[in-house]
């Protein structure tokens, strides 16, 4: 067992409607940030918005600057890799696609999957949707391979893997060495879960972790103390199980600035590593 100190990115949820990716991860990297998760939402940053002359070399943003891109998300707004339609299944697999050959040639070790959504009113029968999710999957991790990156597939409440067992059942089906997990704490505190116990289940497999706060009532990403997740308990976990990858903090504030640096405090005090001054 060891007593991690861990590295801190951050995922540019918050700043999707007010700056392009590269001015938010700019924007960040004078307040000391310098690994970054990019959530991809027009007009933040989305593929067809990128001249195809500019996907196949890394941005100077990459190459000059030397800002670190560890991960690209796609958010459960507009997709669903297990729909009950084949055409939005199809569509939602050229989606990631797009972004896993993007990955591929800008470097970018990751890209986050959310494992599709299920109908509050009247589900799909759950074997069809694993079927369906697991059939998507193994093209994205193909696909992955050819690219040189990894898919990450994320426990989310409305999905078919709310739970650590959920993504361990996926990874050991798939069995895939391009596909891995991410753990998002306030998505397990809100499905029930105690995240640090849902973490010890993951020794060896979890690839990187999602951080903000949350309550039971109302799903949330908030900054870190605004809910009721114990995150010494999440460190000391996570230094059970020997992680030494990123700890992303995916927090949507109206005050992100703000909100970023308090919460990265907070982190630090319970042995992340601090900021970068």
């Amino acid at each position: 067992m060891s007593s991690p100190s861990l590295t801190i990115s951050v995922n540019t949820y918050s700043y999707i409607y007010s700056h392009h990716a590269f001015e938010a991860a700019r924007h960040l990297r004078t307040i000391g940030f310098e690994n970054f998760e990019f959530l991809f939402n027009s007009p933040h940053i989305w593929i067809s918005e990128i001249p195809k002359e500019s996907r196949k070399s890394k941005p100077t943003i990459i190459s000059d600057e030397k800002l670190r891109i560890t991960s690209f998300n796609l958010p459960i707004m507009d997709h669903n890799i297990t729909s009950p339609n084949p055409d939005t299944r199809n569509f939602t697999q050229q989606r990631f696609k797009e972004l896993i050959e993007l990955a591929g040639f800008w470097s970018v070790p990751y890209v986050v999957v959310v494992p599709g959504k299920v109908s509050p009113l009247f589900p799909a029968p759950k074997q069809l949707m694993l079927e369906w999710l697991l059939e998507g999957l193994f093209v994205l991790a193909e696909h992955a391979k050819e690219a040189g990156t990894k898919v990450l597939i994320e426990n989310v409440p409305i999905t078919t893997a709310p739970l650590a067992k959920d993504l361990l059942n996926i990874l050991d089906t798939i069995n895939h060495p391009n596909v891995g997990i991410v753990y998002d704490v306030a998505n397990g505190y809100y499905a029930g879960q105690d995240p640090a116990e849902e973490l010890l289940q993951l020794e060896g497999v979890l690839d990187l972790i999602h951080l903000s706060d949350t309550g039971r009532n109302e799903w949330r990403h908030d900054p870190i103390g605004a809910g009721g997740i114990d995150f010494a308990s999440v460190h000391e976990a996570l230094g059970k199980i020997s992680f030494d990858g990123l700890s992303v903090m995916e927090i949507i504030s109206p005050n992100p600035d703000h909100d970023l640096v308090e919460s990265w405090e907070r982190l630090a005090n319970l042995g992340w590593k601090g900021r970068v001054q």
